[in-house]
């Protein structure tokens, strides 16, 4: 090698033009194509002088074999563990190092001619075994992994002056390439190539064109092909031996000489600094793309650089990121998991992160937190990208800015489903850009799916493409959470054979004795996926009634087998799906046919009884289907349960309540006719359609959120979020109405701003954020901006401030301004010159301490009470039927001596009573019943006393 190479080589990869300096020269490969097979094997063979040289320098002993142990173990030190299993890659490079020793040290002047035919056999499989390996031919066939396991690991860790490798693109052999997948694997070797290379890429203008449009990420980070305004470097790559910038942040000094390694940086930016991952788990996500032999070489680099930590304590080690590594990864890497150097970089210290961690990732978490204003959570969701271009078809919830982080996005999402069944919510929606995107979240044990309505076919493609994509399988149905051989479903405890469980009881599709390894389900489950999608874009718009149903079958056994597989890993699968016109359902007979159609014949089907698929106990009519079931009892009473939620959104869309129900009720009339007649037992199917707007609705979405805080929230605190989500949302037509989604986005802001349990004033600022049609609908518009404009100033406001934050005109202001004095808390600030505008805070009214008038407390003996009745107890002589469905009806009967009247608002065993002749302290009050006794004149009836507390609720 020259002296001008040597000053010019760098490793990486690189793109050479017409008017580029570098050289070329070197190992040549010509016309290289999309085909690994045509041109891997021959650069192999030029570069093995090269190898064999480097071998001879680093060299420990004349023995082949003590040679390359020892070369193994300084490139790969964890080779000789007793603990992993190794992978193809990891024995395919082993058999790379051992035959290039020999080759080096035995064979060192070539091809043994004038040998014993046993040597000249020998040395022709020592060369086979070099030049095959990484291309699926060579000894295990090993794919990309061997190659960077074997020849590239031996070149990066052994040579000090990178090989320069030139590839001269065969331009035709590019641009006529269909199968994407295969130029994405031919970049990937490239790419593998660059970590211990100098990989100098020759290309045509017009092939550079075709490159960027086809591949733009990958030329992006390699080429410089596109614009990328978080790239970190322009002017190449740092070489190991150039040292880091010595007043650097310590987490960008630790990132030193990670810009050519990749596959490090994705590893890095997929954990968490509060979830541990196994090595497992971590060789089969998707998103990092790395082989199983390299993770724990990876793991140890990045444990030695104080970028993550390592617990070796249990069965299986897990990683997770350190307090440094976490820095580097939320300052120095981008959503892309590129390099951003800190001169490049904004930092925001003034950021107020969530209180409750994510136990779990969804999604890169670098986010930009300079926005002033949040996007809107529909209007990012609506934007999903062109799939066809760089979008995915299945996205993460991931939000464009920091107002919510990953886990409050899921929370919003998952909120609005009332258990099992089908919860609907009038919610307005804008259309995705492209309705063939779906989008998934998880975090600990749940799952959100949501899609849009695109005709039954084409959304049932949808969610086996987002139920079953590598980004599932890369973060949900994960080895660990379902182990090698899924003896973890059901947390282990099963009454049959995991495989046969699965087959047998919840009739798991394409999961045959011999895919009972992860590994072999995981590659025939994603071939059965790719099948039905290609399938699924030839007949989406076609007329052939026998291929469309056909598809619609497996299709549907797609998506029920994965539902089942997230029930019996114990994960709770939420499905949102988005209509966002839902009146052309209620206008065209044929759209409406196909909605109902759908949901028959798609919720019915994930349904579980324990172990059981439900759709198999009670539907199934074929024989040879029947006949491959486990054996069961039934519980007298016993009905199924769902293995996913449906959540459906749209405009109008409770309106459909009374057809859904109708139409999921008559499935149950379909039974088997052994089922029907009695002679066969079977658990019940009974689908609730919900209502998820109404005020338990709501109430259910507090309590939810509640829930995950690690604060108690009091019963009134709830109940008067519950009041102040109605009023801020409800329509004026239906006070007491809201969107479950508009009241759990506002009660996640509120937490996140004051860091504990949040007022009603702080949800209502909160939703204020909401956009100008989403909050306070009751008012006129411009009067909502200004209320809303009110809530968010930190000091009061006067005429010509208001005007200019609000974005509304002076007339406007003065037709308005007294609209929200009257109907608000808004009131006038005192001020030196000119009036200014506040909004007072909700005061809560102390709990009333006076003696009351005898004439407001009645027992329902018709005696007065006298004294404090703060807490004051009534005793009911009328006795009640124990069968009765409402064992408090006597509560009429006090209501009656009292002049109290209970309302529809009940709490836990407790109900609020309003008295609308009495003060405004007195008028609210709380009944709750202490005990009932069963008399002994009449043992079927039962006696009542209770409690009733004033003051307001």
């Amino acid at each position: 090698m020259t002296t001008r190479q040597s000053a010019a080589a760098e490793r990486g990869v690189r793109l050479i033009t017409s008017g580029s300096d570098t050289s070329t020269d070197g190992i040549v490969c010509s016309a290289v194509s999309p085909r690994l097979t045509e041109w891997i094997p021959e650069l192999l063979t030029a570069l093995r002088p090269r190898s064999q040289q480097t071998v001879r320098q680093h060299a420990t002993s004349d023995d082949p074999f003590r040679a390359s142990s020892a070369i193994l173990s300084a490139i790969h030190p964890e080779w000789t563990t007793t603990t992993d299993t190794w992978s193809d890659d990891t024995a395919e490079a082993v058999a790379y190092t051992r035959a290039i020793t020999a080759l080096a040290l035995t064979y060192v002047d070539g091809d043994p001619d004038a040998v014993s035919a046993y040597h000249q056999e020998r040395y022709a499989d020592l060369i086979d075994t070099v030049e095959s390996v990484g291309t699926g031919r060579g000894p295990v066939n090993g794919d990309l992994g061997a190659l960077t396991k074997g020849p590239v690991a031996l070149h990066r860790d052994l040579d000090d002056d990178p090989q320069p490798l030139t590839l001269l693109l065969d331009g035709e052999a590019w641009t006529e390439l269909t199968d994407r997948r295969t130029g994405v694997r031919a970049l990937a070797a490239i790419a593998v190539l660059g970590d211990g290379f100098d990989v100098r890429v020759v290309a045509s203008p017009a092939l550079q064109r075709e490159l960027t449009r086809r591949y733009p990420r990958w030329s992006a980070i390699h080429l410089d092909l596109t614009a990328d305004r978080d790239r970190s470097r322009r002017g190449g790559r740092r070489s190991r031996n150039q040292e880091a910038p010595t007043d650097a942040h310590p987490a960008w000094t630790a990132l030193d000489g990670l810009a050519a390694t990749p596959g490090k940086r994705r590893l890095l930016g997929n954990l968490t600094a509060t979830h541990g991952r196994r090595y497992q788990d971590l060789e089969h996500d998707h998103a990092i793309g790395i082989e199983a032999g390299t993770v724990s070489r990876y793991v140890l680099d990045l444990e030695n650089r104080g970028l993550v930590t390592v617990d070796r304590r249990g069965q299986h080690n897990t990683v997770r990121l350190s307090e440094r590594g976490e820095t580097a990864v939320t300052q120095f890497l981008d959503a892309d998991d590129e390099l951003v150097h800190p001169n490049q970089r904004r930092l925001d210290t003034g950021l107020t992160e969530t209180p409750h961690e994510s136990t779990s990732t969804v999604s890169p978490r670098r986010e930009d937190h300079g926005e002033d204003t949040p996007t809107p959570i529909d209007e990012w969701v609506a934007a999903t990208g062109d799939p066809d271009g760089e979008a995915e078809y299945v996205q993460w919830l991931q939000p464009p800015d920091g107002s919510l982080d990953t886990q409050s996005i899921h929370q919003r999402f998952a909120a609005a489903a009332r258990g099992d069944g089908v919860t609907l919510v009038d919610d307005h929606l804008t259309p995705f850009d492209d309705g063939r995107v779906a989008y998934l979240s998880h975090h600990t044990n749940e799952a959100v799916v949501v899609a849009q309505w695109g005709g039954p076919l084409a959304t049932l493609g949808r969610l086996a493409a987002a139920l079953l994509s590598d980004k599932a399988l890369s973060k949900i149905l994960t080895p660990s959470r379902v182990g090698r051989e899924f003896a973890s479903i059901h947390d282990g405890v099963t009454d049959h054979d995991p495989g046969r469980t699965l087959r047998r009881g919840h009739q798991v599709g394409w999961f045959s004795e011999s895919e009972e390894h992860y590994d072999t389900w995981r590659e025939r489950v994603t071939t059965v996926r790719d099948g039905h999608l290609a399938r699924l874009a030839r007949l989406v718009g076609s007329s052939d009634t026998v291929a469309r149903g056909s598809l619609f079958e497996d299709l549907h056994g797609l998506v029920a087998t994965a539902t089942h597989l997230y029930h019996a890993a114990g994960i709770d699968l939420t499905i949102t799906l988005r209509v966002p016109d839902t009146a052309s359902l209620a206008t065209d007979d044929n759209r409406r046919h196909d909605f109902c159609a759908f949901l028959r014949h798609t919720v019915p089907k994930q349904t579980v009884y324990g172990v059981h698929s439900g759709y198999r106990m009670l539907f199934e009519t074929r024989p040879s289907k029947l006949k491959r079931r486990l054996p069961y009892e039934v519980e007298e009473g016993a009905t199924v349960e769902m293995t996913a939620s449906w959540v459906l959104a749209g405009p109008t869309m409770t309106a459909l309540q009374p057809t859904l129900t109708e139409v999921l009720d008559a499935t149950s009339d379909a039974v088997r006719e052994p089922i029907a007649d009695g002679t066969e037992a079977a658990p019940e199917l009974a689908i609730a359609v919900r209502d998820g707007t109404t005020y338990s609705a709501i109430r259910d979405v507090v309590d939810d959120i509640a829930a995950t805080t690690d604060t108690e929230w009091a019963a009134s605190t709830r109940r008067r979020l519950v009041r102040r989500c109605l009023r801020s949302f409800g329509p004026s037509e239906s006070p007491a109405r809201a969107s479950p989604y508009d009241a759990a986005e506002s009660l996640l802001r509120a937490i996140t701003q004051t860091g504990g349990v949040p007022d009603s004033d702080a949800v209502e600022r909160a939703a204020a954020q909401l956009p100008a049609g989403r909050f306070r609908p009751d008012l006129p518009p411009t009067a909502t901006k200004l209320y809303a404009t009110l809530l968010q100033a930190a000091e009061p406001c006067g005429r010509s401030e208001l005007i200019e934050r609000a974005g509304i005109s002076g007339s406007s202001y003065d037709r308005h301004i007294e609209t929200i004095a009257d109907c608000c808390r808004v009131r006038s600030a005192p001020a030196s010159s000119r009036q200014k505008w506040t909004v007072t805070p909700t005061v809560t009214p102390e709990r009333q301490v006076e003696p009351l008038p005898a004439s407001v407390w009645w027992s329902a003996h018709g005696t007065a009470v006298s004294g404090p009745p703060v807490c004051t107890a009534y005793s009911a002589s009328q006795p009640v039927p124990v069968n009765t469905r409402q064992p408090h009806a006597w509560l009429n009967q006090l209501c009656r001596h009292t002049g109290l009247h209970p309302t529809a608002e009940r709490v836990t065993s407790s109900w609020w009573l309003w008295r609308p002749d009495a003060t405004p302290t007195l008028q609210q009050t709380m009944y709750t019943p202490t005990h009932a006794v069963q008399t002994e004149q009449a043992p079927d009836q039962m006696q009542y006393s209770a409690t009733i507390r004033g003051g307001d609720r």
